[in-house]
């Protein structure tokens, strides 16, 4: 689907609503985007900001997990396997002419992204106006094969970025060796697209990402040819901003919020110099609020949910659900399991916690848990551990760098709680369940 079809497919399942009250660019625009996820609101559509380019803002989109099963035409437990099943089936995209985003094209003098485009500055730590959800499209230069990722740009001028690229991604890779030769990185970046780009330029493959994002959708991906660089763009994006990173050139660039819930450091990064500027008629612009669920969802959750069930599914069959918790900056893994034996979840929980070096803390629960509910996983906590039996720790184990408790040398302690009734309790302590009603019936206007 178009980006547009998705905000239709929300306004449907109630899950959009439009605010017309005047509301800030700056600051105020993302604490309320925030605070409607945080309480589990619809995604706002602000059309009303303080910017003079009159364009609305979106953000939210993929910010729980229910959105996230609308975008793929699954429920929660199935996001995972559809990903999955994905990865395994890439469909290659195909190219098509005169995309809505060469309806209105500025090249040169004629951009000014300052006055254009409603980027928003999203909080007071953060340096400055940065553009988050935007897809970042490059190449690599030796085979061709181009990448979809998520590179923060700070809003440096009318025609010019910051641009963070981390050492591990491949775009990076692209421009050292480019710069290597002394010549420029050639990237554009689409904003406002389709949910299965968005979520697909979360993963790190080694094949382009638009084939991932086809496999997700069963179709290809439409994409078009960019007007001033050798790159494709997907054909229902709202914005095309295209241009290019020089070599040898670094800036100041940060600090802004990272999903671990801290300021990030300031650092001496790339620039990119915008050589085009497309949007379609009455374009949308699309943010994800830094630090939030959604950004701990796209770049932490999804890309990995899927490694995590794969790990600790290979550690016991009796695995039946995983999820990595937005709320602890995805540094929480909870696995529900149908337990045959007292020392399984104690398996599963190593199994866990060497998936990935994010991962610091590692639940396993019975299946009558909601894995999604961070009430139901505290009960399950405080009624169902003893600490001395049921809580481990691995200490020494590799952090994550921007972890505060990951020490000089790189390591931190990691535990696991095993908040699984004993066996032989099963019988006894059974869940007491009320069935869910819809107040609404009773209670009109409630859930407004």
């Amino acid at each position: 689907m178009e980006f547009r079809d998705y905000l239709q497919k929300l306004q449907s399942a109630g899950q959009l609503v439009t605010i017309d009250r005047e509301v800030q660019l700056n600051y105020e625009l993302a604490s309320i985007i925030n605070t409607m996820l945080q309480q589990n609101r619809p995604v706002g559509l602000f059309r009303n900001l303080t910017h003079p380019s009159g364009i609305p803002v979106v953000g939210g989109l993929l910010g729980n997990m229910e959105r996230i099963a609308l975008a793929l035409d699954t429920e929660p437990a199935g996001i995972s396997r559809k990903l999955e099943q994905a990865l395994a089936n890439l469909i290659d995209p195909v190219v098509v002419e005169n995309p809505p985003w060469r309806q209105n094209v500025f090249q040169g003098e004629a951009i000014n992204l300052e006055e254009q485009l409603p980027i928003p500055w999203h909080n007071e730590g953060d340096a400055g106006p940065y553009v988050t959800a935007g897809i970042m499209i490059s190449k690599d230069p030796a085979t061709g094969r181009q990448n979809y990722s998520y590179n923060r740009l700070q809003l440096k001028g009318p025609r010019k970025f910051g641009i963070m690229m981390n050492a591990w991604r491949h775009i990076a890779w692209f421009y050292q060796a480019l710069e290597k030769r002394d010549e420029p990185l050639p990237v554009a970046v689409a904003i406002g697209v389709d949910p299965a780009v968005e979520i697909a330029a979360g993963f790190r493959i080694e094949e382009d990402e638009a084939m991932l994002a086809g496999a997700i959708n069963g179709r290809p991906l439409p994409v078009s040819k960019c007007h001033t660089m050798d790159l494709l763009a997907p054909a229902g994006a709202e914005i095309v901003i295209e241009g290019f990173v020089p070599p040898h050139t670094r800036e100041t660039e940060g600090p802004l919020a990272e999903f671990t819930g801290h300021f990030g450091e300031v650092y001496q990064n790339p620039v990119f110099e915008v050589t085009a500027l497309s949007y379609r008629d009455q374009p949308i612009f699309r943010t994800i609020v830094p630090g939030s669920f959604e950004h701990i969802y796209l770049g932490n959750v999804l890309p990995r949910e899927i490694m995590l069930r794969n790990l600790t599914t290979h550690a016991s069959p009796n695995v039946r659900n995983v999820h990595l918790t937005p709320y602890s900056g995805g540094f929480m893994a909870v696995i529900a399991i149908d337990k045959k034996n007292e020392g399984e979840p104690k398996n599963i929980a190593l199994a866990a916690l060497m998936t990935h070096v994010n991962i610091k803390v590692a639940v396993v629960v019975d299946t009558d848990v909601d894995i999604y509910q961070p009430s139901d996983i505290l009960w399950a906590i405080a009624t169902r551990v003893d600490a001395k039996r049921d809580i481990f720790i691995v200490p020494y184990a590799q952090g994550m760098e921007n972890d505060p408790t990951t020490g000089p040398d790189g390591t931190h302690t990691k535990f696991a709680i095993d908040a699984t009734l004993a066996l032989g309790l099963k019988d006894d302590y059974r869940r007491v369940r009320y069935p869910k009603v819809d107040l609404e019936k009773f209670l009109p206007g409630l859930k407004g």
